[in-house]
């Protein structure tokens, strides 16, 4: 006869592997054990000859994939028994990889139901069950994949579904004792990841993955999968390596895409500026967003993602002494971001049901390039362009505080229809003629058009577009090579009022004229 004392939901748990020893489970290979019962939790429940509880109560049987007393399968016990499908990952993924600070071999466990129709006739035909692992066919997933300098490559991955739970680390060779050690310091920083993307609403934290240890590992890839319902999956997919950066987010409210290009360091600005070229473009997000009638939620999950990619390049690595060497000055056009492109775009929405072709859009684009040339350092030329493009449409009630509600009563058909097209970009150039700056130049524009369809009673009464746009060159030659050369303090303040001006400006009317 074999015994199971289940877990209390208020019993403190102390270690994993106590966890264990208290719920008295000691998997066997693919043996079969009792759930947890839900008359008392402190409640023994026995296991008769053929598989059924003595007390004739219902239950579901639950097959091992291998044996094992170890801290990763009773945490795959404790999160089958307690949690909901989607954050049965809960401690897991730390789990996994803290398993490098002692030992660097493949580990596989899984947990699941086994099928509703198999044979209970003799435990042994339970006992012996040709079950396959629960492995890549969870519903919720979340996959790890880091390459080492080596060339090694170690792969984890999550499985979790309503009838099962199971993990697995693979890796393509002998790990060294450094790389275990940057494997298993990786381990809070994968918690974070995917227990942010379970979290209500979403949260993108991949800050630590960002911070792995490039002069060990050479490249981290994260996969995610959330099954939110029957029809909606939530998905994130995510890399980085010394030459860039990458994150697609996907779910019901619409996806967002961020990359980012680590190839030119020489561009890239101080710490302060860096921050205060993040802060100006979130706030141009929320701008955006704003004017849009944008996702919050998903607008939130976009800022999110764009700081996180933004948040540390790491260290600059050494200029080859024949790098062209930046100044100063030549900073000073320059928003001190790695060169990116990002895009946010809402699922359409189709709220009237008397014109089905008005939808509820949203897309939002921006980017920003740099480019470095010259022979020689004195002879160098330096650009960077920015721009952004904004297309929404939505429908609003309208009069201001009214209730917009439409059906197919043409009394309900009382709103505005608004379409948004928007566009901005900034341009600054520098050029040296032997060590002398030759050329210096700041180009900007910015255009919005606005249409809006007024209808009353289902009677379309108004079709207005409001067109504006503004466009402004400054020679910045004469601010940056000043004919008598200025104390330090003032050109550190000349340097930085260019710095500002340079950045985007989405509203017309905040060009100058």
């Amino acid at each position: 006869m074999t015994t199971l004392t289940s877990l209390s939901k208020n019993s403190p748990v102390t270690s994993p592997a106590a966890t264990m020893e208290t719920a008295g489970i000691s998997p066997v290979n693919s043996a079969v054990i009792d759930s947890v019962p839900t008359t008392s939790p402190s409640s023994v429940v026995k296991l008769g000859a053929a598989g059924t509880r003595v007390d004739g109560a219902s239950r579901a049987q639950l097959v091992w994939e291998r044996s094992g007393k170890d801290a990763v399968s009773a945490l795959v016990a404790r999160n089958y028994n307690y949690l909901p499908s989607a954050n049965r990952f809960k401690d897991l993924g730390a789990a996994l990889l803290e398993r490098f600070k002692t030992d660097g071999s493949d580990f596989s466990q899984s947990l699941q139901q086994a099928p509703e129709d198999a044979a209970t006739a003799t435990y042994d035909t339970l006992l012996y069950s040709q079950l396959a692992p629960f492995h890549h066919l969870g519903d919720n997933q979340a996959g790890l994949t880091i390459t080492t300098k080596n060339g090694t490559t170690v792969t984890l991955a999550l499985d979790s579904s309503e009838e099962g739970l199971g993990v697995q680390v693979k890796s393509s060779g002998k790990l060294t004792d450094d790389e275990r050690e940057a494997l298993a310091g990786l381990s809070a920083a994968f918690q974070k990841a995917i227990d942010g993307l379970a979290a209500v609403p979403p949260k993108v934290d991949l800050s630590g993955l960002i911070k792995f240890d490039a002069n060990v590992l050479s490249s981290v890839d994260l996969h995610s999968e959330l099954k939110l319902n029957e029809t909606d999956t939530q998905k994130l997919d995510f890399h980085a390596d010394a030459k860039q950066r990458s994150v697609h987010f996907s779910g019901p409210a619409g996806e967002a895409k961020i990359a980012v290009d680590l190839s030119q360091p020489t561009s890239w600005g101080s710490k302060e500026q860096q921050a205060k070229a993040l802060t100006n473009y979130l706030r141009q997000f929320d701008q955006a967003t704003a004017r849009g009638h944008g996702d919050a939620e998903l607008a939130g999950v976009f800022k999110d993602a764009f700081s996180e990619m933004h948040g540390d390049y790491g260290p600059q690595p050494p200029a080859p002494w024949q790098q062209i060497k930046l100044t100063d000055q030549d900073h000073a056009i320059l928003t001190g971001l790695a060169d990116f492109s990002a895009s946010v775009t809402q699922a359409e929405k189709s709220p009237n049901p008397l014109r089905t072709n008005e939808n509820d859009t949203f897309d939002y684009r921006t980017s920003q390039s740099t480019s470095v040339q010259g022979r020689t350092q004195l002879d160098r030329a330096i650009s960077q362009q920015q721009q952004s493009q904004l297309k929404a449409s939505y429908h609003e009630p309208s009069r201001p505080g009214a209730k917009l509600d439409l059906t197919e009563d043409p009394a309900s058909q009382n709103y505005n229809y608004v379409m948004i097209e928007d566009s901005a970009s900034s341009s600054a150039a520098l050029a040296y003629d032997e060590g002398a700056l030759a050329k210096a130049t700041l180009e900007q524009s910015a255009s919005h058009s606005t249409r809006t369809l007024k209808y009353l009673m289902d009677k379309l009464i108004d079709d207005t577009t409001i067109p504006s746009s503004a466009q402004h060159i400054r020679d910045l030659l004469d601010t940056l090579a000043p004919r008598k050369e200025p104390d330090e303090d003032q050109r550190r303040r000349t340097l930085d009022a260019v710095n500002q001006q340079i950045f985007l400006k989405p509203e017309p009317g905040d060009i100058p004229q």
